[in-house]
């Protein structure tokens, strides 16, 4: 079955995560300063790092800009560089001895540019202590989500892995499903539909957890082919909450399938196999793969 690849991406809304890829345009600007920390704790690694260094290298700059051009008195400092260096010295703290001040306005200088220091480091050691210390959850989800026969009913599923060898205690699993409807008048609006799961929480999420939406005839997806979803744009959303049992903290994740994730009449592959000694052990690699349902157990593909 051909997969309209290009269609799909430019008409998703979605990342795999969850994450909105719609531009967003009228929102409320606000300053820097007024959403610094949330800017500061979603950004990424190298954006963060390298706005904390750009910072250390203009502060120092400019107060030694400030020291060149007051005439400030600094021991055996002989041009612009070694102001520089003065005031590395000062932020970090290190003083090596070499460079000291050497006049009254040198120290008030230095006072005002320690205080600065002080604000910087606790600034920096609590932004990187946040993004550190946030738990979160490693659940490898299935790329694919199925339409197919299990156990004698027409279902919906998915799996997921656990990627750490640490347990997730009271895992809650919710499906929802996303897709475009034409109102009375004409209006096109996209509707969230709740998708009950037969198992929707475990006790202890430790190794692979199979999620099975039954469809029945009360199901949004009852009798629906791979036209129907297509034409809808329908999209499948799953998050996943629970306490990490080592960390003792909520930890969660999400994952969404577009129309074009979901396969009809396949089925997973075995995770579980055995070593040579008889011990059962779980193997991730199959984690994607599918199979074709034997012929005897699955209708023909919809179309």
């Amino acid at each position: 079955m051909a997969r309209p690849n290009k269609h799909t991406r430019a008409q998703r809304l979605l990342d795999a995560r969850g994450r909105p890829l719609i531009q967003r345009r009228g929102v409320k600007r606000t300053s820097l300063a007024a959403d610094a920390y949330h800017l500061l704790r979603t950004t990424t690694w190298p954006r963060i790092l390298g706005f904390f260094a750009a910072l250390f290298v203009i502060s120092n700059m400019l107060f030694a800009i400030v020291i060149d051009a007051s005439g400030a008195q600094i021991t055996n400092a002989h041009d612009f560089f070694d102001d520089i260096a003065f005031s590395v010295q000062t932020m970090a703290t290190i003083g090596y001895g070499y460079l000291a001040p050497a006049d009254h306005l040198a120290n008030v200088l230095v006072s005002i540019e320690s205080f600065y220091g002080i604000i910087l480091t606790a600034l920096i050691t609590g932004v990187f202590f946040a993004r550190f210390s946030t738990p979160s959850a490693r659940v490898l989800f299935s790329k694919v989500a199925l339409i197919t026969s299990y156990e004698g009913k027409r279902v919906l599923m998915f799996r997921m892995a656990n990627e750490r060898t640490t347990a997730i205690v009271e895992a809650t699993v919710r499906l929802y499903m996303t897709r475009e409807e034409k109102l009375a008048d004409g209006e096109i609006m996209r509707r969230v539909y709740d998708l009950h799961l037969r198992r929707s929480t475990s006790p202890v999420f430790a190794l692979s957890f199979l999620a099975v939406h039954v469809i029945d005839d009360t199901s949004p997806l009852y009798r629906v082919t791979t036209r129907d979803l297509r034409e809808t744009e329908a999209n499948l959303i799953v998050t996943f909450t629970g306490i990490d049992d080592q960390l003792a903290a909520t930890v969660h994740s999400r994952w969404l399938w577009t129309w074009n994730d979901i396969e009809f009449d396949r089925k997973f592959a075995d995770l579980f196999t055995r070593d040579d000694q008889g011990k059962r052990v779980l193997d991730l690699g199959p984690m994607h793969e599918t199979a074709p349902l034997s012929d005897a157990a699955s209708p023909a593909s919809p179309e």
